[in-house]
């Protein structure tokens, strides 16, 4: 079986060599699409042996996605974003996933990375980025494209399957993920999207987080629509998309006269157990709703499921989030609710655990000194 590797491009100098050198091994064709750079990115993917084409930027990803695949000819496509590479150990699994005469797409794992000076440390998400080249699979959406019709009826249509893989990105884009210009640019290619195809409940909510972030309050009532239509959906089993952990998590934090919800904390929190969980980030928010309402036995009981997700890995990977709230973070409030419970046997090697830590040490040291002293004082008692 034959693979293209495809990508979208514009000035990426700094990032497209690194891609491409990870999977020019495994590559039967590598077809770029470039957007108009003017730095030296044609010139690099040029030279690592990449079919470069140009394609003006008309604000569509998925129109620039679906030209590149308009170009390969192998039986197998894997998109690559140029800010990733494919880890060294994955190219095996790679063509061993290429082998499946069952499968018409494979999840990948892609590590976001969340420090530059550090190449393990963010969370993992999976990413549909291997699928077979076909007519029937077109990307759709403005921003954040996505296969329309989806790609679990398309397999189902085809007696196919959509497989979990080993395969394993490490992505770079989030540390700039935040610039004003790029939030800026996410902010209008999500506005025309809605535009184009208004009620999608997952651009309304990316919209409307997108423009808290910049600052535009506009956003609140952007979020009340996904929220209503969210919420149509709230006695069912499964969630209506992953991204709701996303809204619910913004319903967890923002007044009630700005989100204008209807669900207060408790129901919110029933949800977000029932749809989510796993979901790390709805765990920490409701540690600590608990915390603050001095429930601190089950801000304890979500914290340690928060500590054995992150050990064992097997938190939700549909979103990205921090990883300290599923590492040293969980790890120091976790302490400090035993310490409020009295369980201070529990709370002393938690503590211990961080007192390396450079940023929590300091803050570790002073609790277990409290911790000791308590235990000294208890001790003279008896």
């Amino acid at each position: 079986m034959s693979l293209s590797i495809c990508l979208i491009t514009k000035n990426e100098e700094k990032n497209i060599g690194r891609a491409l050198r990870s999977v020019k091994k495994i590559a039967g064709e590598i077809i770029v699409a470039d957007t108009g750079s003017i730095d030296k990115t044609v010139e690099i993917a040029t030279g690592l042996g990449a079919q470069v084409h140009s394609f003006p930027w008309i604000d569509d990803f998925s129109a620039a996605r679906n030209f590149a695949i308009s170009h390969a000819h192998s039986d197998w496509v894997f998109w690559l974003d140029a800010d990733e590479e494919l880890l060294p150990e994955s190219q095996n699994e790679v063509l061993q996933c290429l082998q499946r005469r069952d499968a018409l797409a494979h999840l990948v794992l892609r590590l976001d990375l969340q420090r530059e000076d550090e190449s393990d440390y963010g969370t993992e998400m999976w990413q549909l980025r291997l699928f077979r080249r076909c007519d029937d699979l077109k990307f759709q959406g403005r921003c954040h494209p996505d296969f329309r019709p989806s790609i679990d009826a398309v397999a189902k249509a085809r007696g196919q399957h959509v497989y979990q893989s080993n395969i394993r990105l490490r992505h770079y884009g989030y540390l700039e993920e935040f610039k004003k210009s790029k939030l800026d640019r996410a902010a209008k290619l999500l506005k025309l999207e809605l535009d184009d195809r208004p009620g999608q409940i997952y651009y309304e909510i990316e919209y409307g987080r997108t423009l808290l972030l910049l600052g535009d309050e506009t956003g609140h009532a952007v979020l009340r629509e996904a929220t209503t239509r969210m919420l149509e959906k709230q006695h069912e089993g499964t969630a209506p998309l992953p991204l709701a952990g996303a809204l619910i998590e913004y319903l967890l934090v923002t007044p009630r006269e700005k989100s204008q919800c209807l669900l207060d904390t408790t129901q919110l929190h029933e949800l977000a157990e029932r749809w989510f969980p796993n979901a790390a980030p709805l765990l920490w928010l409701r540690a600590q709703n608990e915390f603050q309402a001095q429930n601190f036995e089950a801000a304890s009981r979500l914290l340690e499921r928060l500590v054995r997700l992150g050990r064992k890995g097997t938190y939700d990977k549909s979103t990205s989030f921090d990883p300290r709230i599923i590492g040293d973070d969980a790890v120091l409030n976790l302490a400090v609710c035993y310490i409020r419970l009295g369980k201070l046997l529990e709370a002393e090697p938690l503590l211990r655990r961080l007192l390396s830590s450079p940023t929590l040490g300091a803050q570790a040291k002073q609790n277990l000194d409290a911790v000791r002293e308590l235990r000294r004082q208890f001790k003279q008692k008896s």
